[in-house]
């Protein structure tokens, strides 16, 4: 589980891709097929990504009508949701293409209809996709001290992997830019401890996956590919 094969165009995506909403066109029918790709490559252990073009999408998105459906069998773990979608994201953000994850502005009763969930499984979230401008805005994040705990020595400490693993993971999207997890990093491993507050607790499990997918790169951009495991507090990375 969470076992994916990294991308090197990955690397330079997790720190271009930003939050894009104003849209100045859909994707080219070539990037529509690439992405198509990406939605089948990506749909495995229980998720399933859908490309659609057409309504669905409402304020504050502007601009495009092209959004991906990330669906969930119900025995998969909400983390995966993250995972592979924002494989899907920076795959896109990688083809030069804005993209925003959507949790509430999209018409729930036109998605569902297009998307048409099996028996067993839910509609997860929404990503939105097209032309962008440029992407500019970035919210702040927290410092890597206050994530981990660790001091600037400590943080300095870290093999080269494991700074790099965070500094990719704490520039992950999540909702209302709560960045709901607590990083570790010992004994070889970097750890990620799901915090969800109230405001979050909904979107807190997707969140946590998609930090998990950053976490990956950043290492994979330092030469260290390691596997994900669960444990008690939430997953280690080694």
């Amino acid at each position: 589980m969470f076992e994916i094969k990294i991308e090197k165009r990955w690397c330079d995506a997790v720190y271009a891709r930003t939050s894009v909403r104003t849209f100045t066109a859909a994707p080219t029918d070539e990037q529509l097929d690439r992405l198509g790709e990406a939605a089948r490559k990506f749909s495995w252990q229980g998720i399933r990504i859908r490309l659609f073009r057409g309504p669905g999408l409402r304020a504050p998105i502007r601009g495009t009508n092209v959004y991906a459906v990330i669906l969930r069998r119900k025995s998969a773990p909400e983390e995966l949701m993250g995972f592979y979608g924002e494989a899907f994201v920076l795959e896109a953000v990688s083809m030069g293409l804005g993209t925003c994850w959507l949790g509430a502005s999209y018409y729930k009763g036109v998605v569902q209809t297009a998307v048409k969930p099996g028996p067993d499984e839910l509609v997860g979230i929404v990503i939105a996709l097209g032309q962008c401008a440029e992407q500019t805005f970035a919210p702040k994040r927290r410092a890597l001290e206050d994530l981990t705990g660790l001091q600037p020595d400590a943080l300095a400490a870290l093999q080269p992997w494991q700074r790099a693993a965070l500094d990719a993971a704490r520039v992950a999207p999540s909702a209302m830019n709560q960045q709901p997890w607590r990083f570790s990093a010992q004994d070889g491993c970097v750890g990620i401890l799901p915090r969800p507050s109230f405001l979050t607790r909904k979107y807190a499990p997707i969140d946590c996956g998609i930090a998990m997918l950053h976490l990956a790169v950043g290492a994979y951009s330092a030469g260290h590919e390691g596997v994900w495991r669960s444990v008690e507090t939430g997953y280690t990375y080694r």
